[in-house]
């Protein structure tokens, strides 16, 4: 069988399709899109009758064309990445460039598996498999906005597959295993989780997980000496699921009128999760309850963490990267190896508008802060010290520091046009959560530049 040329590069097409070429979901959210122009092209056919007219014919032929692109793309991603799986990298142990499954050690003896950024959480924790229906097809934004319109043949895929339910009280449910989808929807806009941040399951109640406090030091023994003992002491993180949700009102001419409404549905759930992890590795998770809170139940947040090294520049902007450089060496001080470093939108323009004072050329970035993975957030606070107007920067490993996203049960997606005033608005209320929590297991191995002061 002939294979279709695409009319540009691979990567020129994802651009058109609006996909990332290297994306963690790229082979899902090209079927996703192809699906949804193979539908399209049906509700043509059917609007048309027996007969189309030139304009219809003209829709329909665009339409599959667009089809036939998205399903070469899809052959050509699924291509290269079983070329990646087996191509070899003598650079690594094990001679291949896919790392092994990652797993931790609880405190009460069980081992649980650690989902990296670009892995699946559903399939680590082997969610049920839909039924009849190649689950990369499956659209969770679809099956919403099948819900809200009560349109049962846009969600029919999702409906055999079983991902989408009938309640028995009325209206319709989405199951764990289109909730388990969601998950990783969240995780790949999470900055953290792109940085390096392990997701993994968390059981009923807490979940504690053993770590070293301080590492032991080994040393030479002199002829009938005796070898010190070296201060190595072992302690453990704890988890204990918290719910993590939203709420997002959605009007009625959206949801009759939105040409992408399903793909934006989608995008904006996900979103408010996802801002919210990253605003929580910041700020930590409290119960709302400020001195009540359980010590060792509820995660402080970097800021808050004495185990992590600062570098202080007392409110000033910066001038130079020194400071940077600074908390670098606090981290391979650590034993770790910083990879990536995330600031505010602010900071991240405050560095790159610095200058040489003579030729007033921009001012390149040493070579240790160019080797850092770099990523901006809006989550990053920007509010901070006395004068409410101070930032922050982190540097560091988060695999090797062990920044975990725990989650205990798949989210929970429910539609109402009564809750709160949705009726009377003619909107619909969509409700999103779940249970989860964060830990940083080695602190050591992240530093934060603090007191950050805004450019004059």
């Amino acid at each position: 069988m002939t294979r279709r040329t695409l009319p540009g590069s691979f990567e020129s097409m994802c651009e058109r399709y609006g996909v990332r070429a290297n994306g963690s979901l790229l082979i899902r959210e090209l079927k996703s899109k192809r699906t949804e122009r193979q539908d399209q092209a049906r509700q043509v056919m059917t609007r048309a009758g027996a007969k189309m007219n030139t304009a219809e014919q003209r829709e329909f032929d665009r339409l599959m064309d667009e089809h036939d692109d998205l399903d070469e793309m899809v052959t050509q991603a699924e291509e290269r990445l079983e070329g990646d799986r087996g191509r070899v990298d003598d650079d690594r142990p094990n001679g291949r460039r896919d790392a092994p499954n990652l797993y931790f050690h609880t405190a009460d003896g069980r081992k649980v598996r650690a989902v990296r950024h670009g892995e699946s959480f559903a399939q680590a924790v082997n969610a049920p498999r839909p039924v009849g229906v190649d689950g990369e097809d499956l659209s969770l934004g679809r099956a919403l906005l099948g819900i809200l319109r009560g349109d049962h043949a846009m969600m029919e895929r999702e409906m055999r597959a079983q991902v989408v339910a009938q309640d028995p009280a009325g209206g319709f449910f989405v199951t764990p295993t289109l909730g388990n989808l969601f998950i990783d929807l969240a995780r790949s806009q999470s900055v953290i989780s792109q940085a390096g941040a392990m997701t993994i399951p968390l059981g009923a109640g807490e979940t504690r997980i053993l770590r070293t406090a301080t590492d032991p030091t080994a040393e030479w023994k002199p002829e009938l000496g005796a070898l010190n003992n070296t201060d190595v002491r072992f302690d453990a993180v704890t988890l204990m699921p918290k719910v993590l949700g939203c709420v997002a009102d959605i009007s009625e001419e959206l949801i009759e009128d939105g040409a992408n409404a399903a793909a934006q549905i989608e995008a904006v759930l996900s979103a408010a999760v996802a801002n919210s992890l990253d605003r929580s590795f910041w700020r930590g998770v409290s119960n709302g309850t400020g001195g009540n809170d359980v010590a060792g139940r509820y995660f402080t947040g970097i800021l808050d963490d004495p185990d992590v090294g600062t570098v202080d520049l007392a409110g000033a902007a910066p001038t130079d990267y020194d400071e940077w450089i600074d908390a670098i060496q606090l981290v391979e001080d650590a034993n770790g190896t910083p990879d990536v470093r995330i600031d505010s939108p602010r900071t991240a323009a405050q560095l790159a508008k610095l200058k040489e004072a003579t030729t007033n050329a921009y001012l390149a970035p040493p070579e240790q802060v160019t080797a850092l993975r770099h990523f901006k957030t809006t989550q990053t606070p920007v509010t901070l010290g006395a004068g409410g107007d101070e930032s922050v920067s982190v540097v560091g490993n988060f695999a090797s520091g062990f920044v975990i996203i725990g989650v205990r049960s798949a989210f929970r997606v429910e539609v109402s046009n009564q809750a709160g005033n949705a009726f009377e608005n003619l909107g619909r209320k969509v409700r999103v959560w779940g249970r989860a929590d964060m830990a940083i297991g080695r602190p050591a191995h992240l530093a934060l530049v603090q007191a950050i002061g805004p450019s004059a």
